[in-house]
């Protein structure tokens, strides 16, 4: 009886053996995916913290250059309708507000230029005022040699 006692001892050291190294390799192989997981994710996570840290460095390098209101009478029969508008130019740095101010006149008269060629009915329709700022920015930066401005805010708008 003895010797019985023996045989079944061993098969049981044999299976824990066993289970103990798949829990070893499989909670390896769980740590070694894991960390593969983190590293690409990791690299993926600092490139995107990256970008969106330049892109609020260059959105808070923005300066403002605002112009008096302008009025233009509007292409019309009578000649009695007119659109008052006030501008604000988006531009990335202080130093080019010097050359916008020097250029003013000839910013001002392409301002009037395109919108006292504009008739009632296109000023008036909903999508008027992003059609007038895209045009105005394509025409002011044909002006200024470059692309100098960034964007254009409309600030007041009354049609007549």
């Amino acid at each position: 009886m003895a010797e019985e006692t023996k045989e079944e001892v061993q098969p049981q050291k044999k299976g824990k053996k066993k289970l103990l190294i798949f829990i070893i390799l499989g909670f390896l192989i769980i740590v070694i995916a894991s960390a593969g997981v983190f590293f690409i994710l990791g690299k993926k996570g600092e490139e995107n913290k990256a970008a969106h840290g330049k892109k609020a460095k260059e959105h808070t390098q923005v300066f403002y250059v605002d112009f008096e209101p302008i009025i233009v009478n509007l292409l019309d029969p009578t000649g009695k309708r007119y659109l008052q508008v006030r501008l604000t130019l988006e531009i990335p740095n202080q130093k080019l507000e010097e050359e916008i101010r020097k250029k003013e006149a000839v910013i001002k008269d392409t301002i009037i230029t395109v919108l006292s060629g504009k008739t009632v009915e296109e000023v008036i329709v909903p999508e008027a005022k992003d059609k007038i700022k895209q045009e105005l920015l394509t025409k002011i930066n044909e002006v200024l040699g470059e692309e100098v401005v960034t964007n254009i805010y409309i600030t007041q708008y009354i049609v007549e």
